[in-house]
């Protein structure tokens, strides 16, 4: 184990602490002012200076003291609207939680700038720090980027991490390619004419739209789209009527279109376009579609990957890597993917006998990932940067 994950262990006491105030404090969406306040105060305790980027995200660079190139390190900060459950003595209360693990990342990667400015000897470059809001609602990484996140300085590539529940603490899975889906978030609103129950000629009935709708997009993914492509198309939300006898006015319908293939995903879209138009006619209702939140997919370059596989195994032999997992979530750090190259990799957390998924409001997640994480943060940065400078060390530091 190198002396980044020592230090990281030695820091655990904070890690826990700074991971505890988070998840009891949980924020949503672009609106986290009081986590934006606390993970500022931090940064500037260890010593940093940090910038507000965008509409709530932050920022801060590492320098080192020795020349080479950028890498950025990006922690998500949001939490999910909903209400947590569970007997933690440090559960939030506000009916929001952080039942996705962000609060995790963020105290990783606080801890891993205090472990990365106490090396800066041993970097060479520097490390930009990126701490985002909205990954939830797939906002914070387009609005960060907007505001000049990947510039001045540009990094050269990008790392990432996100809490895993596949396995138990003390290993990560990865994949080499297309590692998450795109996600396209979308509304159709179908208005009709409402009519009594009894007289449906009279009517324009939106249910009946609703259900054509339904089925079509069913046979488009089942009929269209390749066997061998991963694709999925499903409704999430069904809504309208008020009463048995009453044929309503409007219906909405809300779903999402998932795929790891960009070709796929502009071809379905295009499809639900020409599909929604023809029973627009044969209906005659008037249906409207609208994409309310979209990401594409995450693309993880192969070769950065296997390096920073490479050396997560090296500087902890313990942390033991598996490659081949792709996941059919969307994850906001698709973004920065398609701005420069990038890795992404879960980081297993799971507590032994909770057997619940991400976003269930009885998911826990085993704080012994802790150091794990922010040493892995640390690490990869520095060795990745000695890796590509001038001298081109090849070795990992030993504690």
């Amino acid at each position: 184990m190198n002396k980044y994950y020592e230090r990281a262990y030695a820091l655990e006491e904070q890690l826990v602490k700074d991971r505890r105030t988070l998840h009891q404090n949980p924020e949503i969406g672009m609106e986290l002012p009081n986590t934006r306040a606390y993970v500022r105060n931090r940064l500037e305790e260890i010593g940093l200076e940090v910038k507000e980027v965008g509409k709530m995200g932050l920022s801060a660079v590492i320098e080192g003291e020795k020349p080479g190139k950028t890498i950025l390190l990006r922690a998500d900060m949001d939490a999910l609207p909903m209400k947590e459950m569970n007997e933690l003595e440090y559960k939030a209360t506000n009916n929001m939680a952080h039942t996705c693990g962000h609060d995790l990342h963020t105290a990783m990667l606080v801890n891993a700038a205090q472990i990365l400015l106490e090396n800066k000897a041993d970097i060479h470059g520097r490390v930009k720090l990126m701490f985002q809001p909205g990954e939830e609602i797939f906002a914070g990484a387009k609005d960060m980027i907007e505001a000049g996140i990947l510039e001045n300085p540009k990094p050269d590539v990008a790392f990432a991490m996100h809490t895993g529940l596949n396995q138990g603490v003390g290993s990560f899975e990865y994949y080499k390619g297309h590692t998450s889906t795109s996600c396209d978030n979308f509304k159709i609103t179908i208005t009709g004419k409402g009519a009594h129950g009894a007289y449906p000629h009279t009517s324009i009935d939106p249910i009946n739209a609703g259900v054509i709708i339904y089925q079509e997009f069913g046979e488009l993914i089942s009929r269209e789209v390749s066997p061998l492509s991963v694709a999925t198309l499903t409704f999430g939300m069904f809504s309208g009527g008020s009463n048995s006898n009453i044929i309503p006015e409007v219906v909405e319908m809300q779903g999402t279109l998932r795929t790891y293939d960009d070709e796929v995903r502009e071809y379905v879209k295009g499809r639900i376009t020409d599909i929604l138009a023809g029973i627009e006619k044969t209906t005659r209702a008037k249906i409207d579609f609208e994409i309310f939140a979209s990401v594409p997919s995450l693309y993880n370059d192969p070769d950065l990957t296997e390096e920073i596989a490479e050396i997560l195994e090296t500087g902890n032999p313990a942390f033991k890597g598996y490659p081949d997992l792709r996941i059919m979530a969307s994850e906001d750090m698709a973004v920065v993917s398609r701005h420069l190259p990038t890795t992404y990799i879960m980081l297993n957390c799971k507590v032994e006998g909770n057997n619940f998924s991400h976003h269930n409001p009885g998911v826990l997640f085993d704080e012994a990932a802790l150091p794990i994480g922010a040493g892995s943060f640390a690490t990869v940065a520095i060795e990745w940067l000695k890796k590509h400078s001038d001298t081109n060390s090849m070795s990992v530091t030993e504690g």
